[in-house]
């Protein structure tokens, strides 16, 4: 366990971390959970209209799969 120190705008300053690194945070019992997001494993592929159906690296996707991915991604 680290100690960390808080600053007057309630910004957490953490001593061995990168600017822009994401973290994932879960709060309760007068605690907070800082857990390091990697990013690694999330593929992220630019998607494109083509004959009006998304496609993307070779992939179809219908709409009921993006909402249903996106839905999924926020209820994480």
């Amino acid at each position: 366990m680290k100690i960390v120190t808080v600053d007057d705008y309630n910004r957490v300053r953490l001593p061995d971390v990168k600017p822009r690194q994401k973290f994932s945070v879960e709060t309760g019992r007068n605690r907070i959970v800082l857990a390091l997001v990697d990013e690694t494993d999330v593929p992220v592929v630019r998607a494109r209209k083509v004959n009006g159906e998304w496609v993307g690296a070779d992939v179809k996707m219908d709409r009921k799969a993006i909402v249903d991915a996106i839905r999924e991604d926020r209820e994480r």
